[in-house]
């Protein structure tokens, strides 16, 4: 990493002796715990919290350049945060423990000094230690130390610290036990006014009267394989490149071949797919770009290779299931959840007879489910479900001996020693040669007028050769190398400009795509492919945040509209007319030509391809010149490889040059907001005034989460459509005159029946901007409302039923909850604490429950949110986040500076009554936070305070 090699080696000093002394606590409570203490036990907890505190003040003293979470070194300031943090938390830990009668200066009552300090948080306490020391160990092993003893004494003292800490079991998450389903997976379990949904009660096995209605067996095989699948599912498969004309046919057709190495391959691959003799892993290695996912994908989709493996299994059936890692791509793309949902889903939807033994207690829970029940369950599929489902499935197919494996992968270390002389293997660049000259004849001869010139001349062969030579067995490379011949070609027309472009290409693809997108383009040009990379990152950023996989490529429509500066003006004054064909035609040719222009060949236009249950595309690709048109505009922007990605994506890489290349001015958040603005007002559909909200739910979301990212924006472009987007969707939302307050963002709140019994929102979409974090679109438009209606004194415009902002503000406090919202901000919760407003009263305010319509507050439903994600587990102990527990504490310790610390919250079904002091004595007798300590101290100033008030009164 390139932040540490400015380190300085006293920081990392410093932070590992934090870490040891936490160590050393660790031990002696779990001594104590064990039952192993000494007559000095309790003098050195003592001693240990001293030097805790020196270390702590030792932490804080370095580099005030880390207390800012900068880019340039996010992983320094988050070590200092979770040695600071950790050890804060120990103190209070400790001085507990100490004030108890269970401990003094000679002797310590083990029973009571378990029941102070679980066994639950030394344990938590042991495995954030180890993810710290991990980390900082591998911040040692990056830092470029110029004192190789330190370095090596670091890293020996870090392996100490996480050689001896113990091995906890861990339970499974998310797992399925008999009587209740994991709170987790289930969402809407319970009502909003904390009392348990009827519904599920009875799914669990209560308040049944009599046997529940089974749903059929067919309906329930299709939830768990839609629950399984996502829609990134078929997309990197469907992105990788077809196999040129018929250049691999040639490991399955039995034709003569002249290289002994294909020969070797073929014979070996043949032989592992008909019979068991070669053991069940086949290992196919190859550089990068050397076009190891086409073969997979040919090899996945070949007929006579699935011929060999029924061979193989003999009268036994062949299920066939395959997965294409994507480390560039969306989180299932890349994970291990995503390959086991994938394998499960392909593997289960060719043999559905085995899904209800795959996942038994699963299947038991939702046959006797009402469908009502069953459309509000969302299954949260973890690694260790997946596993078990997966053995499950494995066990009842057979044993071991029926599973073989063709796996790929880049020639990395781990998987030369796992599979270099233990399993049948090739290297794909040996094979690849005839294929590659393939390939490069036939792309050359495509152009007609060098077909020509190549009959009369014997140089296209010489060419042909001197470009696989040079690719080095990279197929990549001689893709990119023909198109640049080719386009110069077209410049000069001449045959020996071909030789001087080739020899004027580096053979490396990192220098090549460096002269392609750097060396070969003006600083305009450059500029302007700095543009598209920074709007295509910032849409992967965006969807990934949200988790919406099916948006993390932009459409050539959402570039054709984002491109341009001259289109803000556009987006805001322009009325929703549909576009024209000749519209659609100049905005997507122009952004076509753009997209090869500036990145040269490294991004692709691709049709995604759509299955089953996956969604479909938008327009339907028919034979009329108008629907091929409009189904262009639905095909996504991609890169032609992942090599190009990862290249763009290094630390301090090709990437960071671009961005600081664009204009200060631009900001491709701000850009893709705009975006969504004119793609309303250009509809690629006849326009149509429609309450289908979930229509346009997906490009809303996307559209605010952009707006929350902004970081440039000198024209305060971004409220402008903001509004704009409010103001387009109206026009658009068919109105229920009899629905009072009728706007189309109310129905982003609640379910309908809910809406329909629900108090009124003021202000629906401001409150929406509030729940989305949009902190500076907030800011200025309660900064208008108080200007325009201030609030009376005696609060004649306050509305007393509906929900405040802070209300909305602080919906997240804890958790996100999976949903596509951000976590609580304290900036905007200062803000709205500071500026009172009719639609926004203060934190004692009292409105209507949007759900359950009992009143409440602000302050109260901030206690409650806290209750809450105590019981949900949505804590962490020693949470070294700096969006976690520090983060809330902050929110929390600004409101009791103007709220009432003598609320009180009343029972419901999960939790009795306790008042606000109650809450944050329960939050730290369960996680001993430094931050949630110091606010109970500061409440019980408060609560002593008044009353010394009262009684002088």
């Amino acid at each position: 990493m390139a932040a540490a090699a400015t380190l300085d080696p006293l920081a990392l000093d410093s932070f590992a002796h934090c870490l040891k002394v936490v160590h050393d606590v660790h031990r002696l409570v779990l001594a104590i715990h064990e039952g192993d203490l000494t007559s000095d036990s309790s003098s050195r907890l003592k001693e240990l919290s001293d030097v805790l505190s020196g270390s702590i003040q030792q932490c804080q003293d370095i580099g005030k350049e880390l207390d800012e979470p900068d880019a340039g070194h996010h992983s320094i300031f988050l070590i200092k945060f979770a040695c600071i943090k950790i050890a804060q938390d120990l103190i209070v830990h400790i001085d507990r423990v100490l004030k108890s009668p269970n401990v003094n200066d000679q002797t310590i009552n083990v029973d009571g000094f378990c029941t102070l300090w679980l066994r639950n948080d030394v344990d938590a306490l042991g495995s954030r230690l180890s993810q710290v020391a991990h980390q900082l160990q591998d911040l040692v092993l990056d830092a470029d130390s110029s004192d190789m003893g330190l370095e090596q004494r670091l890293c020996t003292d870090l392996a100490a610290i996480n050689l001896s800490l113990p091995r906890t079991p861990t339970e499974k998450p998310g797992s399925w036990t008999d009587n209740e389903l994991n709170d987790a997976s289930i969402h809407a379990q319970n009502g909003s006014d904390g009392k348990p949904n009827q519904n599920v009660l009875k799914l669990l096995g209560k308040n049944t009267m009599s046997a529940p209605k089974l749903a059929p067996v067919g309906l329930i095989n299709d939830f768990i394989l839609e629950s399984l699948a996502y829609k990134s599912m078929y997309d990197r498969e469907s992105e990788v490149t077809e196999a040129h004309a018929k250049t691999l046919d040639w490991i399955f057709d039995n034709s003569p071949l002249e290289q002994p190495l294909r020969n070797n391959f073929r014979d070996s691959f043949t032989t592992w797919l008909k019979t068991p003799t070669l053991g069940p892993i086949y290992w196919i290695t190859g550089k990068p770009g050397s076009g190891k996912s086409t073969l997979m994908r040919f090899l996945s989709q070949s007929p006579v290779a699935i011929e060999y493996l029924r061979q193989w299994a003999a009268k036994k059936p062949v299920c066939t299931a395959g997965f294409f890692f994507w480390t560039s791509g969306s989180r299932q793309q890349r994970s291990q959840t995503g390959l086991l949902r994938y394998l499960l889903h392909q593997l289960l939807s060719s043999n559905p007879e085995l899904i209800s033994e795959t996942f038994p207690k699963l299947w038991g829970e939702l046959r006797p489910m009402t469908t009502k029940d069953r459309v509000k369950l969302v299954l949260d599929w973890t690694v260790a479900d997946l596993q078990n489902a997966f053995h499950a499935g494995l066990t009842l197919r057979e044993n071991g001996n029926a599973l073989k494996m063709c796996l790929s992968s880049r020639p990395w270390t781990v998987f030369e020693k796992a599979f270099g002389t233990s399993v049948p293997s090739t290297r794909l660049q040996d094979l690849s040669h005839d294929d590659m000259c393939q390939y490069v004849k036939d792309t050359l001869r495509s152009n007609t007028q060098l077909r020509r010139l190549m009959r009369t001349t014997d140089s296209g062969h010489a060419l042909t050769l001197a470009t696989v030579e040079r690719a080095d067995g990279v197929f990549l490379w001689v893709k990119l190398a023909v198109d640049r011949l080719l386009a110069a070609f077209h410049l000069h027309s001449e045959l020996d400009i071909l030789d001087k472009t080739l020899e004027s290409l580096p053979t490396e693809l990192d220098a090549l795509f460096e002269k392609l997108l750097f060396e070969d383009q003006t600083p305009a040009e450059v500029v302007q492919t700095a543009t598209l990379f920074q709007l295509i990152h910032a849409r992967e950023v965006v969807a990934d945040f949200i988790k919406d996989e099916s948006s993390a490529s932009l459409t050539v429509w959402e570039l054709a509209s984002s491109l341009f500066e001259d289109d803000n003006a556009l987006a805001l004054d322009r009325k929703v007319c549909e576009a024209t064909d000749d519209e659609i035609r100049t905005r997507c040719g122009t952004t076509a030509k753009y997209i090869q222009d500036r990145f040269c060949g490294l991004l692709k236009i691709h049709q995604r391809q759509h299955r089953g249950n996956m969604g479909a595309p938008r327009f339907a690709v028919g034979n009329s010149i108008s629907e091929v048109i409009r189904a262009f505009t639905d095909c996504r922007v991609i890169y032609i490889h992942r090599t190009v990605r990862d290249w763009l994506m290094e630390p301090n890489g090709a990437g960071q040059r671009l961005k600081a290349l664009q204009s200060q001015d631009f900001d491709p958040h701000l850009r893709l907001l705009r975006s969504y603005v004119l793609r309303l007002k250009f509809p690629l559909e006849e326009i149509e005034h429609h309450r289908r909200l979930d229509e346009w739910y997906p490009d809303i979301a996307l559209a605010m989460s952009h707006a929350r990212y902004i970081t440039t924006d000198p024209q305060n472009l971004q409220r402008l459509f903001l509004n704009e987007m409010d103001k387009t969707i109206s026009w658009l939302w068919m109105e229920k005159p009899s629905e009072m307050g009728d706007h189309w963002a109310r129905s982003t709140f609640g379910a309908y029946e809910v809406r329909m019994k629900a108090p009124p929102i003021q202000r629906p979409f401001l409150c929406l901007a509030t729940k989305f974090g949009l902190i500076e679109y907030v800011y200025q438009e309660v900064l208008d409302l108080q200007a325009a209606k201030p609030m009376t004194p005696d609060g004649e415009e306050v509305e007393e039923e509906s929900a405040p902002l802070l209300a909305y503000a602080t919906e997240f406090l804890c958790s996100r909850n999976t949903t596509i919202f951000p976590l609580s901000s304290p900036n905007l919760v200062r803000f709205l604490l500071n500026n009172p407003s009719h639609i926004n009263p203060g934190p004692n305010h009292s409105y209507k429950h949007f759900i359950t319509h009992k009143p409440t507050t602000a302050w109260l439903a901030v206690l409650r949110h806290l209750r809450d994600a105590k019981r949900r587990g949505w804590i962490d102990h020693y949470d070294v986040d700096p969006e976690g527990t520090t983060r809330w504490a902050e929110i929390v310790r600004m409101f009791i500076e103007k709220a009432d610390v003598n609320a009180v919250v009343k029972k419901d079904a999960w939790d009795p009554e306790i008042t606000a002091v109650g809450v944050m004595k329960l939050l730290e007798e369960t996680y001993g936070a430094a931050e949630v300590h110091a606010i109970r101290v500061l409440m019980e100033e408060m609560l002593s305070n008044e009353s010394e008030n009262g009684q002088v009164n």
